[in-house]
């Protein structure tokens, strides 16, 4: 076979791969989005948007990963082989997040939240180890630390603010009850955004959330990264926020936009 056959063969199945992944995005993002009752059709496209982003993304860093390790461990592991297999985990994984993660988090069991949790790290491969580093320092030093609702909640300082990275909550010394636990409004509301993760992928999710869903939560006239009183902004923020009631009844873009022309 000559050579620029198989150099074009060897593309062709890495852009195959990624392709299907842009599918099972797609179809993980929009079963998730149902099973974790969105609220608005704006957030639902949202999470499709992500689904298309993150899926081929997913593969590319789970690629990176694999390529990585076989360098280190000497072992022959080629981008056709890296590529399928980073497939698989994110198709497994993002399918397993979207349909059983809602029901996993949802029990007021921690054995269902550490299956919950597993979940997202597979599709949160950088965040969450780095959060696990973090929270192990965190625990070393005596800091809080709390696991509910498949997630990890870390004391990172005064305040009242609470930043979910994979399946790790970076959560100020605020929101921790006297006895060292979070409220169960807010590690639902977290827990909101770590099943996004793992229906999409961190990389979809977080990128995503920072152009079009930044952009759109602000042209909504609410904030980039969360909701004003009316229900507006972030479409990634609104089933999150039916938790911790702030508001409690999310708006629609097309609700928002009709607002703020009427106060014209």
């Amino acid at each position: 076979m000559p050579a620029s056959a198989i150099a074009t063969a060897s593309l062709s199945v890495p852009l195959a791969v990624l392709l299907i992944a842009v599918i099972l995005g797609v179809t993980s993002a929009a079963v998730g989005a149902r099973a974790n009752r969105v609220r608005t059709w704006d957030e639902f496209l949202l999470w499709v948007i992500g689904g298309a982003i993150g899926g081929p993304l997913a593969v590319v860093e789970w690629m990176g990963i694999l390529l990585g390790v076989g360098t280190l461990l000497t072992l022959d592991a080629s981008t056709i082989t890296t590529t399928t297999v980073g497939l698989i985990i994110f198709g497994t994984a993002a399918l397993l997040g979207s349909v059983i993660g809602p029901v996993l988090d949802n029990l007021d069991s921690p054995v269902a939240w550490s299956f919950g949790f597993l979940i997202t790290w597979v599709q949160s491969p950088l965040l969450t180890t780095a959060g696990l580093t973090a929270t192990l320092i965190v625990a070393i030093r005596g800091g809080r630390v709390d696991f509910r609702r498949g997630m990890l909640f870390i004391a990172v300082g005064p305040g009242e603010a609470a930043l979910t990275l994979g399946a790790v909550a970076w959560t100020q010394s605020g929101r921790f009850n006297p006895d060292g636990t979070v409220p169960d409004s807010l590690a639902r509301h977290e827990s909101t955004h770590s099943r996004t993760v793992a229906a999409i992928g961190e990389l979809g999710f977080y990128l995503t959330y920072l152009t079009i869903g930044a952009i759109w939560g602000s042209a909504q006239g609410g904030s980039w990264n969360t909701l004003n009183a009316a229900g507006c902004g972030n479409p990634f923020e609104k089933t999150a926020h039916t938790f911790t009631g702030d508001p409690a009844t999310p708006r629609s873009a097309t609700d928002c936009q009709q607002g703020a022309a009427s106060d014209i």
